[in-house]
């Protein structure tokens, strides 16, 4: 279905960063609804889009017609001078879209990232001599690792290495770079470009996982119960204690959510990204920085700890 292959193309990405007119938007989503119900092209007029879309008709022959000049759908009317009833579609096919917003816009450049890591957040855990080593020569580094495993094992055209750098850079920057080496030597036949990888990486984790489960279930759910344990006790006894560690309000109120929420491990992550708010939990995070449980805006579990 062709609106099957608009998603794998990230098409509703494109369109979120068309710029689009709250009118043409609708427009969009009219006909996409039209489409999921078997309706491709539809026989209506800009009196009835007005009274369906609640826009006045000026507004839907000007969202329409802007919609129509940068090929984002597909019009036809018999009288081009006065426009009663006309075929309206919406065009699947986003390479024949004209934004104009950017010419190089396409779905690659649409891609939501997860959050970007930084060393700076991890100072106060590691030790100075691991941080001694000059950061750009570090990046520059990992990057070229990134291009040098794509070159071996997928043997990309020669053409595209200014763009595989690109995007192994955004990689370096999002995940840990031995799982983005790792997944490169795994995939190393449907891994055509490292843009595919940055744009689609949840659904490559999501893919190895399904390949490679072998994972006791039930052993590894009692696990985690008893690390999310850990912590929760631990946070009962910084509350019992906080007269003596001289906890705030709202830091008593952190230690009161990983103490009831379903999934404290990983509160305790984005707790610890804005420790700059909670100062007297500085050594509460240090003793539980082993039970943190990284995860990207998304949700998903980073299985390298970033720090």
């Amino acid at each position: 279905m062709r609106m099957n292959q608009f998603f794998k193309k990230s098409g509703l990405k494109v369109l979120a960063m068309a710029g689009l007119s709250q009118c043409e938007y609708s427009i969009i989503l009219y006909l996409m609804n039209c489409s999921v119900s078997g309706l491709d092209e539809i026989i209506t007029s800009e009196t009835e889009l007005s009274n369906r879309l609640e826009y006045s008709e000026k507004v839907i022959r000007k969202s329409i017609a802007s919609l129509s000049e940068r090929h984002i759908i597909k019009i036809l009317t018999k009288n081009q001078t006065k426009m009663g009833s006309f075929s309206l579609g919406f065009q699947y096919e986003i390479e024949e879209w004209k934004l104009n917003r950017d010419a190089e816009l396409n779905s690659h450049e649409a891609i939501i990232y997860p959050f970007s890591r930084s060393r700076k957040t991890h100072l106060e855990i590691i030790a100075r001599s691991v941080l001694s080593e000059d950061e750009n020569n570090i990046s520059v580094q990992t990057w070229e690792r990134v291009c040098k495993a794509f070159r071996d094992y997928c043997d990309p055209d020669k053409k595209t290495n200014t763009e595989n750098e690109k995007y192994a850079k955004i990689l370096v920057d999002t995940h840990p770079v031995d799982q983005v080496i790792f997944f490169i030597r795994y995939f190393k036949h449907r891994i055509i470009s490292l843009s595919l990888l940055a744009s689609n990486w949840v659904h490559f984790q999501e893919l190895y996982e399904v390949e490679t489960q072998k994972i006791d279930l039930v052993a590894a759910r009692k696990k985690h119960i008893a690390l999310d344990e850990k912590l929760k006790e631990s946070a009962k006894n910084w509350i019992d204690m906080s007269d003596q560690y001289k906890l705030s309000d709202e830091e008593i109120n952190v230690l009161k959510l990983f103490i009831r929420h379903r999934h404290p491990r990983r509160q305790l992550f984005w707790a610890f990204q804005a420790r700059s708010r909670y100062v007297h939990l500085n050594d509460f995070f240090i003793e539980n920085f082993n039970l943190m449980l990284a995860v990207t805006n998304m949700g998903a579990v980073i299985k390298k700890n970033p720090f």
